[in-house]
């Protein structure tokens, strides 16, 4: 009986860990509200969409921008407060870099704050001049 009881206990301690593990806040595709690089609103990106999905992202421009999709990966670091995420990028500005930023979602809103390759990771979702810092605001897809 005490065999099944901590067999039983193990089996939910680790299924509990493994969906934890699978979870992914940011899972799905998000409209780009907008983004501040150095303190200074840029519209260049506004109302492009993000999705992602297994991992992967994707980020295409509304068809009247001149910005360049781009594509990679991303991982998350759910332990952590904020949220960390790292996104390896392909295409665009950052091609080739890997970004270092936190991550946050209220309701229906993801923000993503990362620091221009070679900086630290941001620690709060706020940017200003000569910091380096870009927060970008989406808003869930309907």
């Amino acid at each position: 009986m005490r065999t099944l009881l901590a067999l039983g206990l193990v089996i939910a301690v680790f299924g509990t860990s493994t969906a934890a593990d699978e979870k992914d806040p940011t899972k799905g595709k998000w409209v780009i509200e907008s983004v501040t690089r150095e303190g200074k609103s840029n519209d260049a990106l506004k109302g492009a969409t993000r999705e992602h999905a297994d991992g992967k992202y994707t980020l295409t421009p509304r068809k009247d921008s001149k910005a360049a999709p781009t594509s990679g990966t991303y991982k998350l670091d759910l332990t952590k407060t904020p949220v960390q995420i790292d996104l390896a990028v392909k295409g665009g500005t950052y091609d080739g870099k890997t970004l270092l930023g936190i991550a946050k979602i209220d309701s229906d809103t993801l923000t993503i704050a990362f620091g221009e390759p070679g900086k630290d990771r941001p620690t709060k979702f706020e940017t200003k001049e000569g910091s380096g810092i870009v927060v970008v605001v989406h808003k869930k897809a309907k």
